[in-house]
This record gives C-alpha cells, structure tokens and sequence, in this order.
C-alpha cells in the first residue's frame, strides 16, 4: 500500500497541475475556493481603515494601498499573502504594545478579533462580499493629527533626497525664534513629501527628546501637571528617517517638513519633564552572542512615571519595564510584544506611577520567534539598546 500511494502522488500532482493550466486568469479567480464567512465589504474595508488607512492609501508613506478590493493600483486582494505574515509575526500595524501589560495611551494595533478576520479572508479566498456596496473614499490626511498647533516651524530650507539614494538619516536644526520661554504639551511633524518621510525625533538642541513621530500616530498630550519647557530663542534639532518605497525609486524628491509647537500653561511645580536613560552594560565587540540578561537603572527621587521611550536595537520577541520599589514591591510600567527597532516610540502610561527614590527600574527581553522576519530590522542597529524613563519629579 505505501508503494502504491508513492507511486500515485506525481499522477495526482500533474492532473491538478494540468486542470489549472487549463482555466486562463478569469476562469481561476472564478474557480478559486472561498471559505471566508467574512467578506471584504462587510468586515475587512472597516479594519484597514481604522487600522491602516492613514498610511496605506494613495499619496501616504506605505508602498500600497489598501483601499478597495480588488480594482486598480490601491487594491488589497494582491496584497493577502503578505498581509497573512505580517499579521502573523506581529509586524504591522506597527504598534507593539501588549494588551496584557499596563495601558497606553494612543496606538492603532489589531484586536484578536480583528486578527482572526483578516487572517480567516486572506486564507478563505478573500472574497469581496456585496459588490454593489458603495464604501467611502479614503484619502491621505496632509494635516495635524492633533489639530492646528499654536506655532508652525517650518525647516530653514528644503532638503532633496537624491535620485539614487533610496535610504538615509538626515539632522536639520531649526529656530523657533520664540521670545519668551514657553511650556510644550506636545510637538507635532507635518511631513513636506509624506512619501519619504518614514519617521523622525525632534528634540530640543541639547536638552530632551520633544516628540518622536511615526507616520499614522494621533498626537497624543502629556498628561495634566506634566510638560517641556522650551527656553526663549531656542533651536529644535530634527533627526529624519527618509526611506523611498518601489514607486519612488530612482526619482530626486524634495521635503520640507514643519514641525508644531502646542503650548500649556506651566505646571504647578514649575519644573519640566526629566528622564533617565536606562542602558544594558556595554558588549565587547569580541562578543559574538547577544546576552538576554535583564538590566537596570535607579531613580534618585521621588517621581511620577508619564512615558517610557524605547531604543532598540534590533528584533525582540518581547520587551518589559517594571519597577522595583526599595519595599520589594513590582509596578508593571510598559509591556511590549514583537518590537522593532525601526519603529521607536514614546509610549505615554495611561495612569502615571508615582514611584519613590531607590526605585530600581528593571527591563527583560527575550528574543524573537525563529520564523520572524527579520528583513529591514538593521535600518536602526546605530543606535544602542536603551530604555528612557520620562517623570515629573514629585520632590
């Protein structure tokens, strides 16, 4: 018997082989099998909007739209199988925070639902439901997430990505020209050529981090009681990540990108937002092997925990900040799943901790799944492994 079914597997291959040569495209979509209960119009066009139409749409930074069916350049259907993987290994949308960890503010990531959905279609034969359905027309936004800022700083010249660069990192400094200190509760990029513009930190010329923006990401405040100052005449330093997809390969694209400066009164305490830089012990470049061990830090006062702003350095499987009160007791401050080093954020904490002087703040990683794709994930390996706490000081 094991013989005869051997021996009958290469007939069996080459009369399917023979039967799909034998249909013409037409003839295979018509006979492709279907077993999605959901449909493109009914279920999955609601999903990418809300999850994905900020970038995946014509004229935003992502190298495909995802904005209709299966009709023209925007269409999704050509797309499953590299939607399939990418929800699969966590990859996109690219917000790594852990639903079983403590809250965040913001972000646009995948319920399970909303997983099982896009992943139960592409797989199901994607099919598209009521093809009379008429669904809105999804644009890219070319405005302020956050709304119109109180001051717009523009870049002091325009910058051309050359035709034969396809990658690189730029620094820009930029004036504010403020006369007077003011109080920052949030900071804001408008890209000047969205389609290049991959990400970018702006921070203030030697003093804290302002903002680090990703395209798709709504503003999100600092907390009440919690803000930057900027000093009057101060100079913002813009680090920008350009990055041309395939459409724009070959091409000389010129940006001018504007920063947005959105003002709060002074806090009570008068004194801004600090941070401490929490960084593993430094690896000698004789070391071939990455260590996993956790590492640590140790706040000098009393504080109030507002955002947690990670730098990595490559692919983890996971990422965890937790606290260690002088009493022995743990506070979860930030739990991440699947993040990449191309990706940073500042993840701001939907309820601040309050945590007193002594308090070691401890962060653990493991790596990633052997069959995550690790393509692109060099993008950021100049920067090393560091993880900064960002508190109000309670002193």
């Amino acid at each position: 018997m094991q013989r005869f079914v051997k021996r009958r597997f290469p007939v069996l291959a080459l009369v399917v082989l023979a039967v799909i040569a034998g249909f013409g495209p037409d003839e295979t979509e018509a006979h492709k099998w279907v077993t999605s209960r959901y449909t493109y119009n009914d279920d999955i066009f609601q999903i990418l909007r809300d999850r994905c139409g900020h970038c995946h749409v014509e004229g935003g930074p992502a190298p495909m739209g995802l904005m209709t069916w299966n009709d023209g350049p925007n269409s999704t259907v050509p797309w499953g199988a590299s939607i399939r993987q990418l929800v699969i290994d966590e990859q996109m949308p690219p917000w790594y925070a852990d639903p079983t960890g403590p809250a965040v503010r913001g972000g646009r990531g995948l319920s399970a639902i909303e997983s099982d959905k896009l992943l139960t279609w592409v797989t199901g034969g994607t099919p598209q439901g009521n093809p009379d359905a008429v669904l809105p027309e999804v644009k890219y936004r070319s405005a302020w997430s956050g709304g119109p800022p109180d001051v717009e700083v523009p870049m002091e010249t325009e910058y051309t990505m050359a035709a034969g660069t396809r990658e690189e990192a730029k620094e820009f400094s930029i004036a504010t020209s403020l006369s007077e200190p003011r109080w920052l509760k949030a900071v804001d990029l408008l890209p000047g050529a969205p389609a290049i513009v991959r990400n970018a930190l702006i921070s203030l010329e030697g003093g804290p981090v302002l903002a680090v923006w990703v395209p798709g990401d709504d503003l999100v405040a600092a907390p009440s009681g919690a803000a930057f100052r900027l000093p009057a005449g101060a100079k913002l330093r813009i680090e920008i990540h350009y990055k041309k997809q395939w459409q724009t390969e070959g091409q000389a694209i010129t940006d001018r990108s504007t920063v947005g400066l959105y003002f709060t009164d002074p806090p009570i305490s008068g004194r801004p937002i600090g941070s401490l830089a929490v960084a593993p012990p430094a690896v000698s470049e004789n070391d071939s092997e990455q260590s996993f061990e956790p590492f640590t830090g140790e706040l000098s006062s009393n504080s109030r925990v507002v955002a947690l702003r990670p730098s990595l350095d490559r692919v983890y499987g996971s990422l965890s900040i937790e606290a260690v009160t002088p009493a022995g007791t743990r506070v979860p401050l930030l739990k991440l799943r699947m993040p990449r080093p191309e990706w940073r954020r500042r993840y701001w904490l939907a309820a601040p901790a309050d945590l007193p002087a002594g308090t070691r703040i401890e962060v653990t990683r493991t790596p990633p799944p052997a069959h995550v794709d690790l393509v692109g994930a060099d993008v950021m390996k100049t920067y090393p492994l560091q993880v900064a706490l960002e508190f109000v000081p309670l002193d």
